[in-house]
């Protein structure tokens, strides 16, 4: 069946992020510092960062959380810029966007948060006014996997879920989305990406 919506994730889809560069900043400014594992620094470092992707806790007190167990002595304004001085676009999967927003429903479905989100957004404003709609972790209290994310995405579109088609990094994604019905596309590099919508028939 012939999508109707096309749907991207963000993160090492639309732009690469690497979180080390975020770490090698951060740990110049607390002491002692002897690891750039995160985890290790901060144990409970991914279920606190969960949280705050489902919109659970808000930016500052994520800085202040990190801040206190690591006591970073960097300012909320020196933090932000270093948590999102990650990225950079993929040019290659913008240009395919350009070429589906002449004749699809776009859609970015992601896990992230506010300063990651407003950031990229303020950055880059021509990616994203090629996008119809923003299913955001943050603002929807859900991550994927969670099936609750891709029911609201289904939802939203009154639309059979296979003519959803959705490009993801994350594997475990990918299933959560096909369990919903959705057809989704497990994210490689763009050269593939092209091969499976031409497989799709849908325009490029």
């Amino acid at each position: 069946m012939s999508a109707k919506v096309i749907v991207f994730d963000l993160g090492n889809v639309i732009f690469r992020f690497d979180l080390t560069k975020f770490v090698k900043a951060y740990i110049q400014k607390i002491p002692n510092h002897k690891t750039t594992d995160f985890n290790e620094l901060i144990p409970t470092y991914s279920e606190f960062a969960y949280s705050y992707e489902k919109g659970n806790i808000s930016s500052f007190d994520f800085y202040d959380i990190l801040a206190k167990r690591t006591q970073y002595w960097g300012t909320y304004n020196e933090f932000a810029f270093q948590w999102n001085n990650i990225f950079e676009p993929i040019p290659e999967t913008i240009e395919i966007i350009s070429t589906l927003a002449n004749n699809y429903e776009l859609a970015i479905l992601s896990n992230t948060n506010e300063l990651h989100f407003d950031y990229l957004k303020e950055r880059y404003p021509a990616v994203f006014a090629l996008f119809n709609d923003f299913f955001l972790s943050y603002k929807m209290y859900f991550r994927k996997p969670e099936d609750e994310i891709y029911q609201h995405v289904i939802r939203h579109y009154n639309i059979l879920p296979s003519e959803i088609f959705f490009t993801d990094d994350m594997e475990e994604n990918i299933k959560a989305a096909e369990r919903n019905g959705i057809n989704a596309w497990l994210f490689t590099k763009t050269y593939y990406l092209i091969e499976k919508l031409k497989e799709e028939k849908v325009l490029i």
